[in-house]
């Protein structure tokens, strides 16, 4: 397993030499999300799609009503 400081320099090599501040805290933040998202796949944390519909599904109804974008007030 590579430490942050080696996952760090990996992502900043492979970035170009104009990249932003911005652009580097992006690729570490991509890269940290996904390495999560393996480990619950590899530590068994995950639910099928059906179940994920269902909640959503569920969110959206206790959610209520909701105005179209085009009703909001003009800024």
């Amino acid at each position: 397993m590579q430490t942050a400081k080696e996952v760090t320099l990996e992502v900043l090599n492979s970035l170009p030499d104009d990249c932003t501040l911005d652009d580097i805290q992006y690729q570490l933040f991509v890269r940290r999300s996904v390495q999560r998202g393996l480990r619950d796949i590899e530590e068994g944390r995950v639910i099928p799609v059906e179940e994920m519909e269902r909640r959503v599904g569920q969110w959206f109804v206790s959610s209520g009503p909701r105005k179209p974008l085009t009703d909001l007030p003009k800024s």
